[in-house]
């Protein structure tokens, strides 16, 4: 039994390390990462272990301080505190992976133009302002924002029940 403790001892720093090193060397090929503190380092690489960053943003909403990234590729998009915690992860996807009531309201937004790119987001934790202290509020289950870009410019934002969050009036009203 000491022997089975001694070797589960070794492996759980074999890992720590390992993963150490893996950060070091993504790092290394990917110069914006050594810009992150290592807890928003660590989330991305449990939630997006080899993404590459194309676009860093740091943002303040507010008064959290959160890094908005989006990666190279298809590899979408993520929020993340500067705590580490994670506010959301964006994916590609297509059309035919979209709820029934989400579809409707995306084929109803690009009548006259395409789609330029559609994600979704699972959205984790939300910037809470209350009696003028902001905090951050760690949902119980995700809730899931899907957004269409438009090739003729502008987006819309779409509730997983198909309600519009953000864009035009006219779909609001259907």
């Amino acid at each position: 039994m000491k022997k089975l403790g001694a070797v589960l001892s070794v492996l759980a720093v074999s890992t720590a390390l390992s993963a150490a090193a893996r950060s070091e060397a993504q790092a290394q090929t990917d110069p914006k990462r050594s810009r992150l503190p290592a807890a928003v380092q660590k989330a991305l690489d449990e939630n997006k272990p080899g993404a590459q960053i194309d676009t860093l943003t740091v943002e303040k909403e507010a008064g959290v301080r959160f890094y908005d990234m989006e990666f190279k590729g298809s590899d979408g998009e993520m929020d993340v505190a500067e705590d580490g915690t994670v506010l959301d992860v964006s994916t590609i996807v297509q059309l035919t992976d979209l709820p029934p009531a989400v579809a409707a309201v995306v084929q109803r937004a690009v009548a006259g133009t395409s789609i330029k790119q559609l994600t979704r987001s699972e959205v984790r934790a939300r910037i809470e302002k209350v009696a003028g202290r902001s905090s951050l509020k760690r949902l119980s289950a995700p809730e899931y924002v899907y957004e269409v870009e438009l090739a003729r410019g502008g987006e819309v934002e779409i509730a997983a029940d198909g309600r519009v969050i953000k864009g035009p009036k006219s779909l609001k009203s259907k």
